[in-house]
């Protein structure tokens, strides 16, 4: 029979071996359950990149459209300032002051001259602009009844003389030869003086 010492220490070698089965199945299943976690946390993570890559993407192409709507609100707003200025010019060119410088005589033509600011001549500091500056910025015309152009001229250079620094230019017979006054429209504004030519606003075009 074997003795009670072998029986000991058969006992404690089948102890140590149990628990040794024990200890490698826990440190199994505890690096099971850590390996677990760490794949649920690669995935997570995975998750998070790919949410993250969706979020720049997304945020990428709000960025563009927004440079896009940027752009072609610029372009619109440009647009508008041009078409504002064409307006504007356009209301200009069709704003036509026209002086007139005396009256009808039997046998004279009405002629038409430009008129316009600037004379060499004269230094600015010594012109004396007739009326108020602001008229010269559009365009000015003289209506002038005399028999020939050169008397014309002549009536309109005493009018307008060399130190008022308005220059006279192409003189031409007008358009129309009725009395300037009585082709003035319903909304023709007239300013006189007793020692200026009187002027009216014209709404349409001057006469070529």
């Amino acid at each position: 029979m074997p003795s009670a010492i072998d029986v000991f220490g058969g006992a404690v070698l089948v102890l140590g071996l149990t628990a040794l089965g024990l200890s490698v199945i826990f440190e199994a299943t505890r690096l099971s359950a850590t390996a677990g976690r760490q794949a649920l946390v690669r995935r997570r993570i995975q998750a998070r990149e790919r949410e993250k890559l969706d979020q720049k993407r997304s945020l990428d192409e709000a960025l563009t459209e927004e440079a896009a709507r940027q752009a072609t609100l610029d372009g619109l707003l440009t647009e508008r300032s041009r078409v504002l200025a064409a307006t504007n010019s356009l209301k200009m060119s069709k704003i036509e002051m026209v002086h007139e410088v005396g009256d009808p005589v039997p046998g004279a033509v009405l002629y038409q001259a430009d008129l316009r600011t600037g004379g060499d001549s004269v230094r600015p500091e010594q012109r004396r602009i007739v009326f108020a500056r602001e008229i010269w910025d559009r365009s000015n015309i003289a209506h002038v009844w005399a028999e020939t152009p050169e008397a014309a001229m002549a009536a309109i250079q005493r009018a307008f003389n060399a130190k008022s620094g308005v220059v006279a230019t192409r003189v031409q017979r007008a358009a129309s030869a009725s009395r300037p006054a009585d082709q003035a429209d319903a909304t023709a504004q007239t300013r006189r003086t007793p020692d200026r030519p009187p002027l009216r606003v014209a709404g349409s075009p001057r006469a070529a």
